[in-house]
């Protein structure tokens, strides 16, 4: 059996799209953690691949003029950031290219100026997930976020980019936790931050002790906290003092709307770049009185019901059912009557037989996966004049706009990078296609 390689020295030739510096030794390409491009570094071995090998900067050599300290002292553990130790603009920067290298790849022609959305880069989460684990030999019971690439969870006392009214509480609930007659079982808590506070979800895999019951509603009224137990599913989801609980909602100032969402559903991470995306997509569209516009993926109703301000009328279209029940209800509750919401799965084999109907306006806002089966209807039925898509995926953001550059018809002619999530890896874009005469 070989012996593990050494640590050896080299130079970071460039950054993977995860945050990665890659070198060559040997001929054999190396992705190395928590190192940045130029930096000459120490590496120690993870593994390695008949392709590729895994390693860890052990030491900086001659550090990059775009190193920075990290914030947080769990960083290059925690796998909740990846990028702390890059300047903030050059974060931004790194995003950018990956979102253009992405379509130039696919042959897609790239507008040669792109927006930039930023807003402050710390304390901005308001949905995330903290993992919880009973561990004797550490202490007890650790409350984070997981390790890079592994299933332990990093115990978290404090935490620059979750909201501040979870950062302040994340060793409280540890002693929570603890303090529970079944601290064995509480694997996660659901974190959600709306206008009007800030919900904890405390999944539990046994039954909770009337003990227990009082020991979360007593945190909860101590903290100023909306505590939520969940059994099951996120449907489960239930507060400690049903009836009582006001629902969350946030804001868009721009369109005075108010959107409510369940502790559970899907909202964008960051409240103030979801904002500045909302505003920049419904100014792109240009919509008037006249307009109808379709809305794929629509979710709760986040740019539905912001077009809807502009537009004669708009179609919402969106698979999960709980979703298109709130954005009816946010509909109703802002008074926005021309918006229509319909349950359909965007994904599956019918939506090549679905039309529409016609609309002059789309905008599409999918998963990671992309909607290229839903832009083949929209280009051969729908046939809009415009067609505003926003990807939380480069790979598939490229994927989709050669298709709608190609076989289409449609030209991309702008083109924006939102930094949805700092000093992580993940980069969110919007794209604007407008149909070619």
């Amino acid at each position: 059996m070989p012996k593990p390689r050494e640590p050896f020295e080299t130079r970071i030739e460039g950054f993977t799209h995860d945050g990665r510096g890659v070198t060559r030794v040997d001929g054999k390409v190396w992705f190395i953690e928590g190192a940045l491009p130029e930096e000459k570094v120490v590496v120690r071995p993870i593994r390695g691949k008949r392709s590729y090998s895994l390693g860890i900067a052990e030491s900086i050599l001659e550090p990059s003029p775009s190193r920075v300290t990290p914030r947080c002292g769990a960083f290059g553990i925690c796998g909740g950031c990846v990028l702390q130790h890059l300047e903030y603009p050059e974060q931004l920067r790194f995003k950018k290219e990956n979102v253009v290298e992405n379509l130039k790849g696919a042959g897609v022609k790239v507008p040669e100026n792109i927006l930039e959305l930023q807003a402050e880069p710390w304390s901005y989460r308001r949905r995330a997930r903290l993992g919880a684990r009973l561990v004797p030999k550490k202490g007890g019971v650790l409350v984070g976020f997981r390790e890079r690439n592994k299933s332990f969870i990093t115990p978290l006392s404090s935490c620059p980019v979750i909201h501040p009214s979870v950062d302040r509480v994340l060793i409280k609930i540890k002693e929570l936790i603890s303090q529970l007659s079944i601290p064995d079982r509480i694997p996660q808590i659901e974190v959600a931050v709306g206008e009007n506070g800030t919900a904890l979800v405390f999944r539990h895999l046994l039954p909770l002790t009337e003990g227990d019951r009082t020991k979360l509603r007593e945190f909860g009224a101590q903290e100023q906290l909306l505590i939520y137990t969940q059994a099951k599913g996120p449907e489960t989801a239930t507060p400690i003092d049903a009836g009582t609980t006001p629902e969350l909602f946030y804001r868009l100032k721009a369109f005075d709307l108010d959107i409510s969402f369940s502790v559970t559903h899907f909202i964008q991470v960051n409240g103030a770049v979801n904002e500045l995306i909302v505003e920049l997509a419904v100014d792109w569209l240009a919509t008037d009185k006249d307009s109808q516009v379709l809305d794929l993926f629509c979710g709760l109703g986040n740019f539905s019901l912001a077009l809807a301000r502009r537009a004669e009328r708009i179609l919402g279209v969106e698979g999960d059912t709980s979703l298109v029940k709130k954005a009816q209800e946010n509909a109703a509750a802002n008074k926005v009557e021309n918006a229509r919401f319909e349950a359909r799965d965007l994904f599956s084999d019918t939506v090549a037989d679905w039309d529409p109907g016609k609309f002059s306006h789309v905008l599409v806002d999918p998963p990671r996966s992309g909607a290229i089966e839903a832009l083949k209807t929209i280009c051969t039925k729908v046939l809009p004049d415009a067609l505003a898509y926003v990807s939380c995926n480069p790979a598939t953001l490229a994927r989709d706009a050669a298709y709608l550059t190609g076989p289409g018809g449609y030209q991309l002619t702008r083109l924006a990078v939102a930094d949805m999530f700092p000093h992580t890896a993940h980069v969110e874009s919007a794209a604007l296609f407008v149909r070619c005469t």
